[in-house]
């Protein structure tokens, strides 16, 4: 089931093009969903993934979404799925820092509002529907754009959400998971800690 609306109307920021990778397959026992907003549905606001519906849900907080959709995972979303599995839970909701979707991050500085206009709602509700929230957004290579990541947990913490992350980087931010270590587990984090 996909909450798409189809949009007709051009893309504010241009010909939206989120990348050249390939979405890959989705496991067999995977339902699907996704909620995207803006033109030419140039925001990927909700992704969720469950397989086993009487298990809890996780939470991943990442920068911005890239090829995943309802239909297909990246390498990014496969990996989260496989942590959730390792971990018993039955499912995971994917959202993103900033909403706007593209596979290069340099595009979310040339884009009018890289954050999305429903995004903040939307992270709020996934978190509060989660039994646990990981932290993954990484250390954005733009400075302009660090700032965003630790905005969104201390949101979350000012809801009485609490956070985790698998690993922290030497500057202190939460790494992304793709090429983190199967074995690794969240660990509590406190959000003020974060720059």
């Amino acid at each position: 089931m996909s909450t798409r609306p189809r949009s007709t109307s051009p893309d504010l920021f241009g010909q939206h093009h989120v990348g050249d990778s390939n979405p890959l397959k989705l496991a067999g026992d995977v339902t699907s969903t996704a909620i995207y907003g803006g033109p030419q549905d140039c925001y990927r606001y909700t992704l969720r993934r469950v397989w086993d519906d009487s298990r809890p849900m996780i939470m991943w907080l990442m920068m911005n979404p890239s090829v995943a959709t309802e239909f297909g995972d990246d390498r990014t979303v496969a990996k989260c799925q496989r942590y959730a599995r390792a971990w018993g839970y039955g499912g995971i909701f994917v959202g993103n820092s900033f909403a706007y979707r593209c596979t290069d991050q340099k595009r979310l500085l040339e884009v009018t509002d890289p954050v999305g206009p429903e995004n903040d709602a939307h992270l709020l509700d996934m978190a509060r529907r989660a039994d646990l929230v990981v932290l993954a957004y990484g250390s954005p290579q733009a400075k302009g754009l660090r700032a965003r990541g630790t905005e969104v947990a201390r949101m979350l913490a000012h809801h009485g959400i609490k956070v985790t992350a698998l690993r922290l980087s030497k500057s202190g931010r939460p790494e992304h998971p793709l090429y983190l270590p199967s074995a690794l587990t969240p660990q509590p984090l406190d959000p003020d800690l974060l720059d």
